[in-house]
């Protein structure tokens, strides 16, 4: 058994160190589609946020094609409606299915068909938002809660 390959492999000691020192605080809990959404920011990310002069637009996608794929875009402008969090940083919820199953398009492009917007869609939120600023990047995950 390869150990180092394993799901709970740690593959960088490193990034545990950089956890301990640039822990995520606690922002804000926000009203999102009816649902708490707990916000959490390292202080780098806080301190890179306060130096913009428009609001970072973060949007957490659920992306549905031959695996489902949890991603964290940031754009300076989106056509998408934007819910605001503070005067520094906006946010939406998005699930989208691809256009196709082409693995090697899948990897390079994403390619997205439609948005999901039925009965079923809605009972899917995000429940917590992590974002953090390392080496000139912005970085995020989120978590699902349950239906």
């Amino acid at each position: 058994m390869n150990i180092h390959a394993s799901l709970f492999a740690i593959k960088n000691p490193l990034h545990m160190i950089d956890r301990c020192l640039h822990p995520y605080r606690h922002h804000a809990t926000i009203s999102y589609r009816k649902h708490d959404l707990a916000i959490d920011l390292t202080q780098r990310a806080r301190t890179e946020l306060l130096k913009r002069r428009t609001p970072l637009k973060v949007e957490m996608q659920l992306y549905f094609s031959c695996v489902v794929k949890k991603r964290v875009l940031f754009h300076e402008a989106t056509e998408l409606k934007t819910l605001p969090v503070d005067n520094q940083l906006e946010i939406v919820f998005r699930l989208v299915q691809a256009s196709s199953c082409d693995p090697l398009e899948f990897a390079r492009n994403f390619p997205i068909k439609q948005e999901f917007t039925g009965p079923a869609a809605k009972k899917i939120h995000p429940k917590r938002l992590s974002l953090d600023f390392k080496h000139k990047h912005w970085l995020g995950e989120f978590y699902i809660s349950d239906p």
